[in-house]
């Protein structure tokens, strides 16, 4: 019947956003009754090394939720070309156009709410599918009322969105909430961007939301301002629903910070509006022609993904812990444990794009050969980059292809470089002391050679299409001779050592590289 657009990333807009962001999930899906409605989530922007939102608080959801829910991944590279025109980091226009070029065809309607919002219909027996199925084509709006941040705060249970309906009705009389605020049409009422309910179909003739919309506010009025013009009429459902809104003004966001808050210029977009069409974008709104990412809460989910990628590259654990240590005198000691590093490393890669092509330089073949099970496993399409300079690494696994440096650089997504010594094997015990012999310095310095001009070199390497910086992630990087090395060139911050990963994006600036935390081994007189 009904898709609802919604967007947002991964970040702390506003105040208290989890939670506030979780029980308005859970009471949208609360309200759906017909097996076509979803809820579209478009996580705009979100660090590529970052999961989506809604995968961050998925315990916080309910299975009802997690079953109407699409999330579309707009990653960092998709927002580039806008980032130099905004100081926003998640753009209004451009999220809902991206869900509803990919909303459900078969559903009627579209609403417009945002993620801070709980719909209550006044008849408790019907649901918002009920009231949107038996009302006449048109574009609706409601007023919003507010929800003091104590009330929900304090008093909602995420995960029990009937319960929270129940409260906001007796709240409503109890605590005189409901309060209609007009505003200048075509506002019916003011933020109407918490409720604007159209036509699927009337939103495709109008070519969306407006892209060059880009400085944040009154992107919702413009909406209503064109629908005005095409419908002929605003209409209201203020008799069939009431909508409740989490405030959060505590803590001043990133569009609403007083005076310093930049917007979009009203009279053009509202008031000088004389037209619901937008032809200089009638091919292009909602980027039709990029592939955007799905992600499920129901199925195929992270953990899934994670977890095969490790049952497939390791064994089970046969005792109940291993050992290493931090004494001064192991500083050079560069075995470590395999099975224990492969999950901290997969963690890092885990939220790319599965078609990501990763580049890999090592020194243990055993690295190179779990790595690959994991990766396949974990759903990746991508190739993994072996240098033929690298010697004495595996070249028949699925996925694997080999080729020059100087060409497998300039193809790489990703990059992950293992310090570690070719001859230690699986079941070695670690931080023993153990010497480097000569075939393990032969390959650790064309290892530690290759990584300098990879990091050094990314920006001028970067694949033509690409316009964001690559990360690195190294692999037996604390705590040993290679510490100070990779954190010259890579951006890291300071791990815990049981992790032995480093990660981050190349330093830019080659006078900022050695400006961090250095630790020297302290030699035993």
């Amino acid at each position: 019947m009904f898709s609802v657009i919604l967007y947002g990333r991964n970040d702390s807009h506003g105040y208290n956003l989890h939670k506030r962001a979780a029980v308005s999930f859970n009471a949208l899906a609360e309200v759906m009754s017909d097996p076509d409605d979803e809820i579209l989530f478009v996580d705009y922007n979100t660090p590529d090394d970052h999961p989506t939102f809604p995968e961050a608080i998925h315990d916080t959801l309910t299975d009802k939720a997690k079953k109407h829910m699409r999330i579309l991944r707009v990653r960092p590279e998709h927002h580039l070309h806008l980032r130099s025109k905004t100081h926003l980091v998640a753009l209004e226009s451009q999220s809902r156009n991206v869900a509803l070029r990919r909303s459900n065809p078969n559903n009627r309607w579209i609403l417009y709410t945002n993620t801070d919002m709980l719909l209550v219909p006044r008849n408790e027996q019907e649901s918002l599918s009920d009231i949107l199925g038996a009302i006449p084509d048109g574009f609706y709006q409601i007023p919003r009322f507010e929800l003091p941040e104590m009330l929900w705060e304090a008093a909602f249970d995420r995960r029990d969105p009937a319960g929270n309906l129940a409260k906001l009705r007796g709240w409503s009389v109890q605590y005189h909430l409901n309060q209609v605020v007009h505003n200048f049409m075509p506002m019916k009422y003011d933020a109407l961007g918490d409720f604007q309910a159209a036509l699927r179909e009337d939103m495709f003739a109008i070519h969306g939301f407006d892209e060059e919309m880009i400085l944040g506010w009154h992107c919702d009025s413009n909406l209503a301002a064109r629908l005005a013009l095409f419908r002929g009429r605003v209409d209201t459902l203020v008799d069939k629903l009431f909508g409740y809104h989490c405030d959060h003004t505590r803590v001043a966001a990133a569009n609403n910070k007083g005076r310093q808050t930049k917007m979009n210029d009203q009279n053009r977009f509202i008031w000088d509006v004389t037209t619901p069409f937008l032809p200089a974008q009638a091919e292009t709104w909602g980027w039709p022609d990029l592939n955007i990412e799905e992600v499920r809460l129901d199925r195929d989910t992270s953990y899934e993904r994670f977890t095969s990628g490790l049952d497939a590259a390791l064994e089970p654990a046969t005792v109940p812990y291993t050992t290493t240590s931090l004494e001064w005198q192991l500083y050079d000691d560069l075995t470590y444990d395999l099975a224990h590093t492969l999950p901290f490393v997969c963690d890092q890669v885990l939220t790319y794009p599965r078609e990501t092509k990763v580049f890999i330089g090592a020194a243990r073949a055993e690295f190179v050969a779990k790595f690959a099970a994991a990766w396949r496993a974990m759903g990746f399409s991508g190739e993994i980059l072996l240098p033929n300079e690298f010697e004495g690494l595996p070249s028949d696994l699925a996925q694997v292809r080999r080729g020059p440096f100087r060409q497998l650089v300039t193809e790489a997504d990703l990059f992950i470089f293992e310090f570690g010594l070719a001859t230690q094997h699986l079941d070695e015990p670690v931080r023993r002391g153990r010497l480097i012999g000569p075939a393990d310095q032969k390959r650790l310095k064309t290892i530690e050679r290759l990584f300098r001009l990879a990091a050094s070199m990314e920006e001028e390497t970067r694949p033509a299409e690409r316009r964001t910086p690559r990360r690195f992630i190294g692999v037996n990087v604390i705590y040993n001779k290679y510490w100070p090395l990779f954190t010259d060139y890579v951006g890291a911050n300071i791990n815990p050592f049981c992790s032995q990963v480093l990660a981050g994006l190349p330093r830019v600036d080659p006078s900022l590289r050695g400006k961090v935390l250095r630790f020297r081994a302290r030699r035993a007189v």
